[in-house]
């Protein structure tokens, strides 16, 4: 069971690294995403090394490492946590303070490999063991990891309770909540462990086997679960909620795909030096592809409804009437268009070219709705001048 809670956190924490990557790929100048991306890799690769078969594997290289690997990227990730919020809060003196931070991180690396490597075998193997706190080996490894990480979650805590209180939209406001949960549950048992290890050695008597430290000890590891998996839910959870509503987007935008296929045919063989290539600078190179086909459709359409401004006929437009609301404008801007392609064809201008009006939607998908009832109204005349034709021809068979 306890194995595979691991496997599923561990998967968890991987996909969490997957979607932070495609965001910073979108934005690779964001520093706080940047921070956001270390502390999850961190968070992914410290725990990988215990994995059933690759634990193994590392401590017959050598005994002890995969505990000293895991604790060198709990620090590490804790800087990422304080460089999130530095860049978050800003300032003039951000890059000198998260200089500071980062000496200090690489000094406390330091003390615990130099702690860890001097260490006998048994300490190497699990330094931060309750039973090896009475080591100084062991003592100055765990407190040194816990003072660094004392220190940065409590700089986290307090902003992230700043910004929950701050926060205007409902999902980051329950993100920072999550946020600080976790680092409340993480900043507990930093200080539990460390309490274990400074009583260990300052009070006279005290051992390993006291009743109150095995409890303290059993706390620790709970906490530390607890904590980083609401961490990494805290900062995943804007993404997550929004995925039904993006999961509802796409399936929409498909239609739209469908729908405008087509009108797109139609204007792709009117004008073959508009279709856009797709892999080309135009579009955004962090769209997926299937977003990226629905937003070149789109825009192709549009480049040639404006290029074919020459052949809107005023004479058709006015006999069409008035257009008293958006339906019947549809309807106009559909004759308009499938004369104005026929005229393409045979390369028909017209001296004074109606002044085709502006519509359409605010955005690009409000854009394509609009599209669709275009090409659905365009569909439903070439029906319509269709069937006399096929009636004409109906009537001569049978005579």
């Amino acid at each position: 069971m306890r194995t595979a809670l691991s496997v599923a956190i561990e998967v968890g924490l991987w996909w969490a690294v997957v979607v932070k990557l495609l965001h910073l790929r979108r934005t690779p100048d964001d520093l706080p995403l940047r921070a956001v991306t270390g502390l999850y890799v961190c968070l992914a690769l410290g725990p990988l090394a215990a994995m059933p078969g690759l634990h193994d594997l590392v401590e017959d290289a050598v005994p002890g490492l995969s505990r000293l690997l895991l604790n060198l990227l709990t620090v590490t990730a804790t800087y990422c946590l304080m460089a999130f919020y530095g860049h978050s809060v800003g300032g003039p003196g951000t890059a000198s303070r998260l200089r500071r931070r980062l000496i200090g991180l690489l000094t406390v690396q330091a003390v615990m490999t130099v702690a860890w490597a001097t260490a006998p075998l048994p300490v190497r193997i699990s330094p931060a063991a309750l039973e090896n706190l009475d080591d100084r080996h062991g003592a100055v490894f765990t407190v040194a990891a816990l003072g660094y990480m004392g220190y940065g979650l409590t700089y986290a805590f307090r902003w992230s309770m700043v910004y929950a209180r701050a926060a205007g939209r409902v999902r980051l406001r329950t993100s920072l909540r999550i946020v600080s949960v976790a680092l409340a549950c993480l900043l507990t048992a930093c200080l539990t462990k460390a309490g274990v290890a400074l009583a260990l050695g300052v009070a006279e008597g005290l051992t390993t086997d006291d009743p109150v430290l095995v409890g303290l000890s059993r706390v620790y590891p709970t906490l530390v679960l607890l904590g980083t998996v609401l961490l990494a839910v805290g900062f995943c959870y804007p993404a997550v909620a929004s995925l039904p509503g993006r999961i509802v987007r796409s399936g929409e935008r498909r239609r739209l795909h469908r729908r405008l296929g087509p009108l797109s045919q139609r204007m792709r063989d009117a004008f073959p030096h508009l279709v856009l290539s797709p892999g080309g600078a135009v579009l955004p190179g962090w769209m997926p592809w299937t977003y990226r086909a629905y937003y070149r459709r789109v825009i192709e359409i549009r480049d040639t409804m404006v290029q074919l401004a020459p052949y809107y006929d005023p004479e058709l437009a006015t006999a069409q009437g008035a257009v008293p609301d958006d339906a019947a404008q549809v309807r106009l801007i559909a004759v308009l268009t499938s004369d104005a392609l026929r005229r393409k064809t045979h390369e028909l201008p017209v001296p004074h070219p109606y002044p085709l009006p502006a519509l359409g939607g605010d955005d690009l998908d409000s854009d394509a709705r609009w599209l669709a009832r275009l090409a659905a109204e365009l569909e439903r005349l070439e029906r319509q001048s269709a069937e006399p034709v096929s009636s004409s021809t109906s009537s001569m068979r049978s005579t």
